[in-house]
């Protein structure tokens, strides 16, 4: 079970591991999505087009996505 400051010490431990995408440098947020904490790339949020993304090949797989914690369990 994570208590309140579990899910702050990994909030803040994920942060400073990865303050910045691995592929484009933007900073990284963090966001809810399926009961679960994701530490993403904050342009994940605004997305360009799939043909725009093709041209310039920036495919949304390759910028950083993890997991930090699951509220389920919360």
């Amino acid at each position: 079970m994570n208590t309140n400051q579990d899910i702050l010490e990994r909030i803040e431990d994920a942060h400073r591991f990865a303050p910045f995408c691995d592929q484009c440098g933007s900073p990284t947020v963090v966001v809810e999505r399926d009961d679960a904490l994701w530490l993403e790339c904050s342009s994940l949020a605004h997305r360009p087009g799939r043909l725009r993304s093709l041209l310039t090949l920036s495919f949304a797989s390759v910028h950083t996505s993890r997991t930090i914690a699951d509220l389920r369990a919360a």
